[in-house]
């Protein structure tokens, strides 16, 4: 019995507030596809990058001076720092070829001789595919004797990491705000109501009603509006990508998981924020 006259009195609080419930329930709606919208492009944006991250690769050139043997044992050097992921060794007749294929002239015709040095080509471990980690391998690379120059896409990277930075605290930001105001909304809504209930509640207090039982209503009201708000989002979001994939980009990434983060978001927001409210305005009456 207790059971449904809360959820019968949870559904009524939309009666008593309409307007409030309505700015609060479309806040809501407003904030989570946002959020969602969010989460989606932070998945691609990771997988964008990571792509472009995987292609960076430091080239060691070596002495001049030194045989191919020489170059082997740096090599098996390099090979065992952390960070390192594969490496390629090439040695001045690679170099020579490379350069070939690069210019489309052979170094032997225009020089009558080779002064390409050897190199090595390393690709990176993921955690050192950024602009501190690429540092600090060029740093034990560079310790290293015989080797003769560290080189990499510094500025690239630099700027990759910097943007990314300002893409994430931007989006963090807005959706902090975002929840804050759908907090507030949903507080002031369940204020509302427990003011246009106060007559009932101070009857229900008079014949003995324990404060966890008047409380469980206004609870049911604000856990309802999250999870309807939320649900609209995360319906709306769902549609959103579809168009998307079928219209703009068919390559999307989108982890199912996500709705069920924004529905449960809603429902964490509403609850919280009515749990507050409830605690600080029935002690008031």
């Amino acid at each position: 019995m207790n059971f449904w006259f809360t959820i019968r009195e949870g559904f009524k609080g939309f009666r008593r507030a309409r307007l409030s419930t309505f700015i609060t329930i479309s806040s809501i709606v407003f904030s989570h596809i946002l959020i969602g919208m969010f989460l989606i492009i932070s998945i691609n944006v990771d997988s964008w990058i990571g792509n472009l991250r995987s292609k960076l690769e430091i080239e060691i050139f070596l002495d001049r001076t030194l045989t191919d043997d020489d170059g082997q044992i740096i090599h098996n050097k390099v090979r065992k720092i952390a960070g390192v992921s594969n490496s390629q060794y090439l040695s001045k007749e690679d170099a020579a070829k490379r350069f070939e294929e690069e210019f489309g002239k052979n170094v032997y015709e225009i020089l009558q001789s080779n002064p390409l040095p050897a190199s090595i080509i390393i690709s990176l471990q993921p955690q050192f595919q950024n602009a501190q980690g690429a540092a600090a391998l060029t740093h034990e690379f560079e310790a290293i004797e015989g080797v003769d120059e560290v080189i990499y896409q510094k500025d690239l990277i630099v700027i990759i990491d910097n943007y990314l930075e300002i893409i994430y605290t931007s989006g963090i930001v807005t959706i902090v705000l975002l929840i804050t105001i759908t907090f507030i909304l949903l507080y002031n809504t369940i204020r509302v109501t427990i003011y246009g209930r106060r007559d009932i509640i101070e009857i229900m207090k008079l014949v003995g009603a324990k404060k966890s039982f008047i409380k469980r209503p206004f609870l049911i009201e604000g856990l309802l509006q999250g999870f309807l708000g939320a649900a609209i989002a995360a319906t709306a979001v769902y549609f959103m990508v579809k168009v998307i994939v079928r219209t703009i980009y068919p390559y999307l990434l989108v982890e199912p998981e996500i709705y069920l983060i924004i529905i449960a978001m809603g429902m964490l927001i509403g609850y919280a924020a009515s749990k507050i409210s409830v605690q600080k305005h029935l002690e008031t009456l």
